[in-house]
């Protein structure tokens, strides 16, 4: 547990910590290509260990400049200058101080403050390094401060700007998030690596699935999905999630029992010739609850039912549908067997049971372990979305690599896929569905991501195996950081652009930023608030000694 602790910090800070700093250099990048003036880039959060200034500022001196250090000490000093326009639009210094507790923040609110180190004195002018690369006790990340995010009265300001320049570095940290991936995946794939192998092979085919609607029989070897080779479980897996509710094309190859196979030898025979089934995996695929025995739930009345009518009814009476019933011990009216779950008629006997099994909803133990010999009662068993129960024949692990030329579009593909499986992660919440592929944690939060990647550094592999698992995490990650801060939430940059949007309907009328400041600073609030809840149930979940993955 400590270990894991351990490396889950470090992992953490290594996977999610650039992901976050580049998120912010997209935003300086932009911000700069359009005129924004920037006054620092954090590596990390305050407490501030120390910074690097840079920039080349001129700010013009006069006879009416007031000096509070003295003029010949300078150069080197970080110094604070307030300045204003003259009537030839140069910046003039009114003052030069020594940098306070409280400039900075002066400065980003858009008055005319230039805060930095004084890089050369001239008789006219000082030469001011008034950017800020600072370096943080909390390595959590980074920030970029930019002048006036919501003012547009001062020179150099974000607010100053266009809507679309205002946008497009708005929402620039989320796209540089999105396109890491396209990135990191394909460079991954052309890493030789052991890879888990085999047959992919249909074990059960549950009536009435959409697997049965196909055609699909036990034997059959999933060959191809959608057109991507399918080489073990969790690509199946993947390829089927992605298309929930879509028709999905897969290339079988129909076996053919083996009646002569040892057990050490294949269970059937292939020809080699495939055929193309279109399947359709359903969003909540049904669930059966598992119990002692079933039987003919329309010949049997529950136990707690049955005593409705009379309390003294025990467990395998049988009961007869009569029209007056003159011994309520073994008969009931037809008018009251017509309201039950599965309605009897005049003439009927139905015997009396704990519990009355339905079909479509019930499994007896027997039949559960025949597909799962984990099940027992209590249990539950889901046929997932395809309705099928696979295993992987012919099992061998192999090294290798993909190509340059298969490992871009197949990256590619994979990153999308990444953004459809949140996208169905997120829909599966809303309408509560059952599918399997959606069980464990749905989300995590900070504590979560770092037992994960603890989990990830200590496991047994080996480091090229543990390095992919966390660039493709990393990947994984840096998609979720995308969406998330490109949606309309408060304080995020989604809720930015949405303000945005809404000053472009009113007309370019702004609102206020007191209100904007406002409603982004609850929005900041509710989300710290999201974040300790998400994280108390990650704190939960490691107590518990569950697993993240």
């Amino acid at each position: 547990m400590p270990e894991t602790v351990f490396f889950g910090v470090v992992t953490f800070l290594i996977v999610l910590g650039p992901l976050i700093i580049l998120h912010e250099l997209g935003h300086l990048w932009t911000a700069r290509r359009f005129g924004v003036k920037t006054l620092e880039f954090g590596f990390g959060y305050p407490p501030r260990a120390g910074g690097i200034w840079s920039g080349n500022t001129i700010v013009s001196i006069d006879d009416q400049t007031v000096f509070e250090i003295d003029h010949g000490s300078l150069n080197g000093k970080v110094a604070t200058i307030s300045t204003m326009l003259d009537d030839h639009d140069r910046t003039v210094a009114l003052s030069v101080r020594e940098r306070k507790k409280g400039d900075d923040a002066e400065a980003s609110r858009g008055v005319s403050i230039v805060t930095g180190r004084i890089k050369s004195v001239e008789t006219d002018r000082l030469v001011i390094a008034d950017m800020l690369w600072s370096f943080n006790w909390l390595p959590l990340g980074g920030f970029v401060r930019m002048v006036g995010e919501e003012s547009s009265s001062v020179r150099g300001s974000l607010g100053s700007k266009p809507r679309w320049q205002r946008i497009v570095v708005m929402a620039a940290g989320a796209a540089v998030n999105a396109i890491i991936p396209f990135i990191l995946l394909p460079v991954v794939l052309m890493v030789p690596s052991d890879k888990s192998v085999g047959d992919v092979t249909i074990v059960t085919v549950f009536p009435g699935s959409p697997a049965d609607l196909a055609g699909i029989e036990p034997g059959d070897k999933i060959v191809k999905v959608d057109g991507r080779e399918i080489e073990n479980i969790s690509e199946l897996q993947q390829a089927v999630t992605v298309k929930l509710g879509a028709e999905s094309t897969w290339e079988i190859e129909s076996g053919i029992p083996n009646l002569f196979a040892r057990p050490a030898e294949p269970q059937y025979q292939y020809s080699g010739d495939t055929e193309k089934v279109v399947i359709i995996p359903r969003w909540q695929p049904p669930s059966r609850a598992v119990v002692l025995e079933t039987s003919d739930s329309e010949m049997e009345i529950p136990l707690s039912r049955a005593r409705v009518f009379d309390p003294s009814v025990g467990i395998n009476t049988v009961l007869r549908v009569v029209d007056e019933p003159t011994d309520t011990l073994y008969q009931i009216s037809d008018r009251d067997a017509a309201k039950l779950d599965h309605p009897a008629v005049l003439g009927d006997t139905l015997t009396v049971v704990p519990m009355a099994s339905e079909p479509g909803k019930h499994i007896s133990l027997v039949d559960a372990r025949a597909h799962d010999n984990g099940l027992g009662l209590k249990t539950s068993l889901q046929e997932g979305a395809t309705g099928v129960q696979i295993t992987m024949a012919n099992s061998r692990i192999v090294t290798k690599g993909v190509n340059p030329i298969k490992a871009f579009p197949l990256g590619w593909r994979q990153s999308m896929d990444i953004l459809v499986l949140t996208r169905n992660a997120i829909t599966s919440s809303l309408i509560g569905s059952s599918n399997p592929q959606f069980e464990g944690p749905s989300t995590v939060g900070p504590v979560g991501i770092g037992q994960l990647t603890g989990e990830i550094a200590v496991a047994d592999a080996g480091i090229d195996a543990k390095i992919i698992t966390l660039v493709t995490l990393a990947a994984t990650l840096s998609l979720s950081l995308a969406i998330l801060n490109i949606l309309p939430i408060p304080a995020l940059d989604g809720g930015r652009i949405f303000f945005v949007l809404v000053e472009i309907v009113r007309r370019g009328k702004k609102i206020s930023p007191e209100r904007e400041g406002l409603v982004h600073f609850v929005g900041f609030a509710l989300l710290i608030g999201l974040i300790l809840v998400i994280s108390v149930q990650d704190v939960t979940r490691i107590v518990r000694g569950e697993s993240f993955f």
